[in-house]
């Protein structure tokens, strides 16, 4: 069974949001007709193609009224508290169709944003969040993960260490099967 539900679509140039529609049609329909328009869009001697779906973190300040916490759990979104803010992550569909690679940045430069319609705070954060993605390059480290020992951590790795080196090794031997 096929169901309609509001959805936003959002698209944004070079940090500017360019155009905004809510449309009531089944999320699949949507999402492959916006890809098909960006597709139309796309110079692949240019540019990369992505549509990558991810999770935005909408936040609301608590108490909210009754009406955003029905519909927030008639699209059942995951949800939780956080402070004095309810979290909510919406599922997002994000289209890249005009990007380029700067060094060892990456810059959006045209996207589109699909998203659940839940209410014009969500669509006015999302818009913030789409602006933001095309409006400077994006550097890509790969870092190694921090590693921090405490005191205590660090004393039981020396001693470790130094058992270690006090003890002789020894060989193991390989029984042999006799045939």
């Amino acid at each position: 069974m096929v169901i309609n539900i509001r959805i936003v679509i959002l698209r944004a140039d070079e940090g500017k949001i360019t155009s905004k529609e809510v449309v009531e049609k089944p999320y699949e329909d949507v999402a492959k007709d916006v890809a098909t328009k960006a597709l139309k869009e796309w110079n692949p001697q240019n540019s990369d193609f992505t549509a990558i779906r991810t999770k935005f973190e909408a936040r609301y300040k608590l108490p909210i009224n009754p009406e955003l916490y029905d519909a927030l759990q008639e699209l059942n979104l995951e949800m939780f508290r956080e402070g004095n803010e309810l979290v909510v992550n919406i599922p997002v569909l994000t289209i890249s169709f005009d990007n380029a690679w700067l060094g060892d940045s990456y810059l959006d430069k045209r996207m589109y944003l699909i998203a659940p319609y839940i209410d014009e705070d969500s669509v006015k954060q999302l818009e913030e969040y789409l602006a933001d993605a095309t409006k400077e390059p994006k550097k890509i480290e790969q870092q190694a993960p921090e590693l921090t020992l405490g005191e205590e951590e660090l004393q039981r790795l020396e001693e470790g260490l130094a058992e270690l080196e006090e003890k002789p090794r020894k060989g193991r031997k390989r029984k042999r099967k006799s045939k």
